[in-house]
């Protein structure tokens, strides 16, 4: 096999090969209290409470993306420095439409940063406020409120919404 064909080959096995995505998170928290958004008009989770959050899209450091994440939502500016990874959370996601997805969360905690706080996305954000740890709005996106949890309690791996799942899909699983 030439290096060409091996290539070629390589890169067809890569292009099947199981794609984990990965999801940046920020904890700001000042005073015991944390920042959370209320989503808006995005057809996930409308109504419920979140942090400010995005998905890592490849070719950029995880801390990189959630500075830009910040920016984009809250107005603020965070440098690397100041982000210290808190919580990570393996996830399932069910979805409707066989579109479920596994994911990994990577939970950055900040205690400052540089800007004023401003809801920069209005068309998916109706609220932008700080909240107190101890009383979580109660409609606070279940895995957002166990990393909260887990963050609090110095736990730095969790898996979440793999309870009700079951494995359909053994192709691509070892025998």
């Amino acid at each position: 096999m030439t290096s060409s064909q091996f290539l070629s080959v390589f890169a067809q096995k890569e292009s099947q090969r199981f794609k984990l995505k990965v999801g940046v998170f920020l904890f700001l928290i000042q005073d015991d209290r944390i920042l959370l958004l209320r989503r808006y008009r995005t057809g996930i989770d409308d109504g419920m409470y979140v942090v400010p959050m995005g998905g890592h899209d490849g070719l950029e450091p995880l801390t990189n993306s959630l500075i830009r994440e910040a920016n984009e939502e809250a107005n603020i500016t965070l440098q690397p420095a100041q982000l210290q990874v808190c919580h990570v959370m393996h996830r399932f996601h069910p979805m409707s439409d066989n579109l479920s997805f596994e994911q990994i969360d990577i939970f950055f905690k900040a205690e400052s940063y540089a800007g004023v706080i401003e809801n920069m996305e209005p068309h998916k954000c109706d609220e932008l406020e700080f909240y107190s740890l101890n009383a979580l709005p109660e409609k606070t996106v279940g895995f957002i409120r166990h990393a909260i949890e887990c963050m609090r309690q110095g736990l730095f791996y969790s898996e979440f919404g793999w309870e009700n799942h079951t494995i359909t899909n053994t192709q691509n699983l070892p025998i």
